[in-house]
């Protein structure tokens, strides 16, 4: 990007005429013919009549002078101010990034960009965001930059935070130490972020927890630290452990009743929490706290219409009798919404089966002009088991602005449904003949409605399309895998992992499910067993880590230090995952523990297991 250089172009020099007459020396000699005698009222008459003479003319010149310079200078000024305003919004892009808002982070990044597209450091930003994106090009022209030392504090942190979500520990603490020892709250609470982070990397979270919940880095303001809790409780969350998750829950509470700029970003992850149907989540948050979550809400800055539906999720979890009543306060608070929030409340009535609410809501008028209205209706109809209605409101005015694969995509449920198959077969065919046209955002739509509907052969090629483009390779392989059968072979499972580890690199949960099937082929052992362990260093209390490393240990032969990894450990073998399960039992057996290995195979559906899985039972 070339900068646009608006300012003065130079300057200009006012010069005023010589008013003054020279008067005859004494040497000069009269003609004849002499001049009527005037000189003595020579100087009076020079002024009069003069546009100089006059004193508001005078002043006028002036002014003038003085307005031309200030005009001149405005072009230079207005570029100062551009520039000033484009640092604070980078600024805070890399604040935002730091604390995990990446959607934030490129909003700030375009307003900067488009505000001083030429200011050198918008341009560096880019190349952060750009290596962000993978850009091995722009990562190199970084370092070189920092090695240089021509980096701000703003882009050393920036640089230090993406060497460190990339897993190059070496680069990160190098770009730390160029930083500044005198640094603002802020700047010291990114360090602390980015100091943390590099402990976990190295499987040291309780370290790095700690380092966020001590705030020893620097000074720090509330706001700062606040953030930093925050950060500290997730690294307590992941540890897995009863205790962590407890001490946690109590961090993000006091967060929460701080009422900060922190608070709510706090209380979105309490709800997360709360609301997550896992063996980990259940009952970690108090019905009393519930309630507490519900009531501090309106208390919070920043909040959302999607917040206010998350509190009402919250309020049906600790009674789920209240369901009617909580839905009919929100049609009151809803009445007078604006469309995005209409549409958001009609999603969350649609997602808790409520179709009925969506069909009143909506009423007869909004789909037939607003397609994402119809979109959202068809849904309830479908819930409604209306097909022929659905046929038909595909014919509406609003059903010129679908997609063209989800038109066929709704014909083709329709028509299966009604059980017209050869219909169907065609409707399905132009569905995936179309979807190469699509956008990302519909492929997702028409990915998630197949899963929905357990056509999970045609969720995995609609899968397949997103993985195909670059933007959206990861969430489309991580479909696709979601997509594939429990008892897949693991021959079929491992082509796709290869493919989202070259993706997603610094991912370490890609990397142990890879190694575990490998193993479970009795591939690269050796390889993979040092990468299970690499990686139980990491999280030593996560069971997917410990089972992977476990059979590891067996495939080498290993048999003691497999049911090592077991001893000291308080596991809830009734709600483990059954490939665990399935390792668990291949250790006992291999240890002599016979009846230990039974009992725990007896617990195992073998229907769910791969094939691989489940030879581990004999």
């Amino acid at each position: 990007m070339n900068e646009d250089d608006i300012g003065p172009k130079g300057s200009h020099d006012s010069k005023f005429p010589n008013d003054s007459k020279e008067l005859p020396s004494s040497s000069d000699q009269v003609t004849s013919l002499e001049l009527p005698d005037y000189v003595d009222e020579a100087d009076d008459d020079s002024l009069k009549g003069s546009w100089f003479s006059v004193t508001k003319n005078r002043w006028f010149l002036v002014v003038g002078l003085v307005f031309a310079l200030i005009l001149a200078s405005v072009p230079s000024v207005y570029h100062s101010v551009k520039n000033a305003r484009s640092e604070k919004l980078l600024a805070k892009s890399g604040s935002a990034f730091a604390v995990g808002d990446a959607q934030q982070g490129i909003s700030l990044l375009k307003q900067a960009l488009a505000l001083s597209p030429g200011n050198l450091s918008v341009q560096h930003a880019v190349e952060i965001y750009n290596a962000r994106s993978g850009d091995a090009d722009s990562r190199s022209k970084l370092i070189a930059l920092m090695r240089a030392g021509t980096m701000s504090s703003e882009e050393l942190m920036s640089l230090a935070d993406l060497e460190t979500r990339s897993g190059q520990v070496d680069v990160a603490r190098e770009t730390i130490e160029h930083l500044p020892k005198n640094m603002s709250s802020e700047q010291s609470m990114r360090v602390a972020l980015i100091e943390a982070a590099l402990l976990a990397h190295e499987g040291n979270a309780a370290k790095a927890a700690e380092i966020c919940l001590s705030g020893e880095i620097g000074p720090m303001g509330a706001l700062e630290k606040d953030r930093l809790r925050t950060q500290g409780a997730l690294y307590l969350l992941g540890m897995k452990d009863a205790a962590d998750r407890s001490r946690a829950v109590g961090i993000l509470m006091e967060v929460v009743n701080a009422r900060t700029a922190a608070s709510l970003t706090a209380w979105r992850i309490m709800t997360k929490l709360a609301l997550t149907p896992s063996a980990e989540a259940s009952g970690i948050v108090s019905t009393d706290q519930l309630a507490e979550l519900v009531r501090i809400l309106p208390s919070l800055s920043g909040t959302l219409s999607e917040d206010r539906l998350l509190a009402a999720d919250l309020e049906i979890k600790a009674d789920p009798s209240s369901l009617m009543a909580v839905v009919d306060r929100l049609k009151e608070k809803y009445r007078l919404a604006s469309r995005s929030e209409l549409l958001g409340f009609a999603r969350w009535l649609n997602l808790r089966q409520l179709s009925k609410e969506t069909l009143a809501l909506a009423g007869p008028d909004r789909p037939r002009d607003d397609t994402d209205w119809l979109l959202i209706v068809l849904d309830a109809e479908c819930s409604q088991g209306n097909w022929k209605k659905v046929a038909e409101m595909l014919d509406f005015p609003s059903g010129g602005g679908m997609p063209v694969a989800v038109r066929y995509l709704y014909l083709a449920r329709s028509a299966m449904m009604t059980g017209n198959d050869a219909a169907a077969s065609e409707y399905w065919r132009k569905v995936s003949g179309a979807l190469y046209l699509e956008k990302p955002e519909t492929l997702a739509y028409i990915a998630g409605y197949e899963e929905q509907i357990g056509a999970f052969d045609r969720a995995a090629r609609t899968y397949r399309e997103l993985a195909n483009r670059e933007q959206t390779k990861i969430p489309g392989l991580v479909g696709l895998i979601r997509s594939q059968p429990g008892s897949t072979p693991v021959e079929t499972m491992i082509p796709l992992y290869e493919e989202l580890l070259v993706a997603a690199p610094e991912n370490g949960d890609v990397s142990c499910d890879l190694s575990y099937l490998r193993l479970l082929a009795k591939r690269d052992i050796q390889q993979s067993a040092l990468t299970a362990e690499k990686l139980l260093e990491q999280q030593p209390n996560s069971l997917a880590r410990i089972s992977v490393a476990a059979l590891a240990r067996l495939r080498l032969g290993n048999v003691k230090g497999a049911m090592d990894l077991y001893s000291n450990k308080v596991i809830d073998w009734t709600t483990a995952g059954e490939p665990w399960r399935a390792v668990r039992s291949a250790v006992l057996r291999a240890s002599g523990d016979i009846e230990g290995a039974d009992l725990q195979s007896s617990t195992i559906n073998p229907a769910g297991l791969r094939p691989e899985e489940r030879a581990l039972l004999h």
